[in-house]
């Protein structure tokens, strides 16, 4: 008898094993009922994150602005969330969830009035709170005819910012999106700020001085971030030759009003042939008629370095700007073009 007993005690273990290690959550079980939420709630509210848990998205003291509009809207980070729920019976909270970054929101309480919003994931791991209160009955950008945020392209621009940039706005656990009012920003260290309101980016602190400065739009700066690059100037097609040639040199570049100083990153082509002494004024309207296809305005100098029976050698300057999308980007380059005979 006890033997036959034993296959139902396998199972019953079994399954306790699964519920304490979590395999079964709690969401996944949820009844989830939606809710109207009270217009009593409808405001903006200014909060701080706290009691911040290991994955949390946000640090303690963080400062976040949320805007409860009518309707079950929800904004807040720049994400717009609709269908706010409530779940397993309980009326105290309105959920609303994230699903694209798998975070839930949970508004309490719907019975005896605003005491916090809970911060979780959409699997059910509770991440921490943010606590405050509302400081008006506006619902600006929340709901209105104002397009969202296109949030794809706001993190497409803090990470190219953050890597091309990096000594303004270098990457850290810390730079992580926050709002204010309708801006949607990142803080970096030396009180640096980067953001982006109603489509428009700006900056803030340290060199860029104490009150937000509009760089641009966002589609033109992101343009400009997503495409700078250094290009070797165009010179004379060069036929085969026994030549090698490399190309060394420095660059200092400001995008939207924010400057980055590099070494060129060296390039090597093997068996060119070398141009001469009598080619320099050749090369210089060779490297003038190349940028001026890209609307470069500025100043260009081609001269020669060197000129021996196995190498030749010269640099070329130039300094200007170009305009594009309405943003104008400025380049300081010397390079210098080393032919050596193989």
């Amino acid at each position: 008898m006890k033997a036959a007993l034993n296959p139902w005690k396998t199972v019953a273990r079994s399954c306790a094993a699964l519920l304490t290690a979590g395999v079964l959550s709690t969401n996944a079980f949820a009844q989830d009922v939606a809710v109207t939420v009270p217009t009593s709630f409808t405001g903006t509210y200014d909060l701080t994150y706290a009691n911040a848990q290991t994955n949390s998205p946000l640090t303690n003291g963080t400062a976040v602005s949320v805007v409860i509009a009518p309707g079950g809207l929800l904004c807040i980070g720049g994400y717009t969330l609709t269908d706010p729920v409530t779940r397993n019976g309980n009326a105290h909270e309105a959920i609303w969830a994230e699903s694209t970054i798998g975070i839930e929101i949970a508004l309490s309480s719907l019975v005896t009035g605003f005491n916090e919003i809970n911060v979780g994931s959409t699997s059910g791991t509770w991440y921490g709170q943010l606590q405050g209160a509302k400081t008006s009955t506006a619902t600006t950008g929340c709901g209105s005819s104002t397009p969202a945020p296109d949030m794809t392209k706001i993190n497409e621009l803090f990470a190219k910012a953050q890597e091309k940039f990096a000594q303004y706005f270098p990457a850290s656990a810390n730079a992580v999106n926050q709002t204010l009012d309708d801006y949607i920003y990142r803080a970096y260290p030396g009180g640096i700020y980067l953001a982006i309101n109603n489509g428009d980016v700006y900056v803030m602190g340290g060199t860029f001085g104490d009150q937000p400065t509009k760089q641009g739009s966002l589609e033109a700066i992101l343009t400009e971030l997503t495409g700078t690059q250094v290009d070797i100037p165009d010179i004379p097609d060069a036929a085969s030759g026994d030549y090698k040639l490399v190309v060394t040199g420095n660059i200092a570049t400001s995008v939207a009003g924010i400057a980055i100083n590099t070494a060129f990153p060296a390039v090597t082509i093997e068996n060119i042939a070398a141009p001469s002494a009598s080619d320099i004024d050749g090369i210089r309207d060779a490297v003038k008629e190349s940028l001026q296809e890209i609307n470069f305005v500025g100043t260009i100098d081609v001269s020669e370095v060197t000129s021996t029976s196995s190498t030749f050698s010269f640099k070329i300057a130039f300094k200007g700007s170009v305009t594009s999308n309405g943003v104008t980007s400025t380049s300081d380059y010397l390079l210098v073009y080393n032919y050596t005979k193989l």
